[in-house]
């Protein structure tokens, strides 16, 4: 992290308020993306490339000095989190709106497999000639599956997902179909482009049939779980179930929170993650219904419950908003309105004294930069945390091109306790 992005990234009102709680974090840059965690075993069994790494993790338990405790985390994506605390001999759960998130982190958390059918059953599914399928892909409305996907991967995908089902032993059909769910993406013309999917006519030249992207991932996640096997403490209770982060209703169960809301980026999950859900077999009304009640970083989200919220922050970006932008006040107040909801929902779920690490990233508008660490920093304090620190891991220029850039932006690890 150059320094003097990082100077120029703080306004005089923030240097006045926090500049005893900022601190530079560059040994963290790297571990506030998803690269690190592209590396490791099971971590890297479906690419999801909002996570941070695990590395991420055990760098804040070590700091934190936190063992045998009970994590939360409720926006767990693929279940970094709760990966990495089970490795750490710490009881886990994680919650997620997204049920594609929930299955995902669930398959990684699974132990117990029976190796000899487990490598039976992947040789007899990746041996299985082509066949037909009942199976229908959904007409997902804002994509085109033709399109999108060609016939004979179109039918493929179908065609294994049909076998996969057939599989008695729950663990293993999970295992399989977590394989499909993870190469389905690569099977088609598209490429996820910011928030958008577009097609990629360069893609269908060099496709990989979707057999020898399954045999081959199965084969890469065999050997993970073969080598893992003693790696996790079998008394340690992990697993992600679906749920809106801004309404859990837990009282007072966990001694520290881990997580990452959805940065304020106008990005819709629910579309990027279209073939997945899909594949998952999800129809478009299901997606519709999703997107509705997503976290509020984009204009999709429908929520309906508003909650008055204070910040001074906020309050100044809003004014100077209305001259540039008519349509972000309402999405930038809505997300606000949906941190605050959730960190009071994190706040009743924790103990005394408890601690909860916050990953999140600021935002550029036209002339305006949207400081989410400090506003949600606000909101935490109004709700009854007390702020430690707000850790600066990385600064960059905001990447919106044709836009005019007030200030670099930052992605930092707001750290709350109880």
């Amino acid at each position: 992290m150059r320094r003097s992005l990082y100077s120029i990234s703080i306004d005089r009102e923030e240097l006045r308020r926090f500049r005893k709680f900022f601190v530079v974090r560059n040994d963290l840059e790297n571990f506030v993306t998803f690269e690190a965690g592209r590396r490791r075993p099971i971590y890297n069994w479906f690419y999801y490339k909002e996570a941070f790494s695990p590395e991420l993790i055990f760098t804040l338990l070590d700091e934190f000095g936190i063992t045998n405790a009970n994590i939360i985390d409720p926006f767990c994506g693929v279940g970094t989190t709760l990966l990495a605390s089970v490795e750490r001999n710490c009881n886990a759960v994680g919650f997620d709106i997204l049920p594609l998130s929930v299955f995902v982190s669930n398959v990684k958390l699974q132990r117990d497999y029976d190796m000899k059918l487990l490598r039976e059953k992947i040789k007899e599914i990746t041996s299985l000639k082509f066949g037909e399928t009942e199976l229908k892909w959904p007409d997902i409305k804002f994509i085109s599956i033709k399109k999108s996907i060609s016939r004979y991967a179109r039918n493929d995908l179908l065609f294994f997902k049909e076998r996969i089902m057939e599989i008695e032993d729950e663990k293993i059909r999970n295992f399989i179909f977590l394989g499909l769910l993870s190469i389905s993406f690569r099977a088609t013309n598209l490429v996820r482009d910011g928030g958008v999917l577009k097609i990629d006519k360069s893609k269908r030249r060099n496709q990989i049939p979707v057999r020898h992207l399954l045999r081959n991932k199965l084969k890469r996640m065999y050997k993970d779980v073969k080598n893992n096997l003693n790696k996790f403490n079998e008394n340690v209770n992990a697993y992600a179930k679906v749920g809106d982060a801004r309404s859990l209703g837990i009282k007072s169960e966990f001694d520290l929170c881990i997580t990452s809301p959805p940065y304020l980026n106008w990005v819709d999950y629910t579309k990027i993650y279209a073939i997945e859900l899909a594949l998952l077999g999800l129809s478009y009304q299901e997606i519709l219904e999703l997107r509705k009640r997503s976290l509020r970083s984009h204009v999709g989200a429908e929520y309906k419950i508003r909650k008055r919220i204070k910040s001074e922050k906020l309050e100044s970006i809003l004014e100077n908003l209305n001259k540039f932008d008519v349509k972000s006040p309402e999405v930038l107040r809505g997300y606000f309105e949906d941190l605050y909801l959730s960190l009071r929902s994190i706040y009743n779920s924790l103990n005394d004294n408890a601690i909860c690490a916050i990953v999140i990233g600021n935002a550029c508008l036209p002339g305006i930069t949207v400081d989410c660490d400090v506003i949600l920093a606000e909101l935490a304090e109004e709700i009854g945390f007390s702020l430690k620190r707000i850790e600066v891991a990385k600064v960059r220029w905001c990447g919106v091109h044709g836009i005019k850039k007030e200030r670099p932006v930052r992605e930092s690890i707001v750290v709350l306790e109880t």
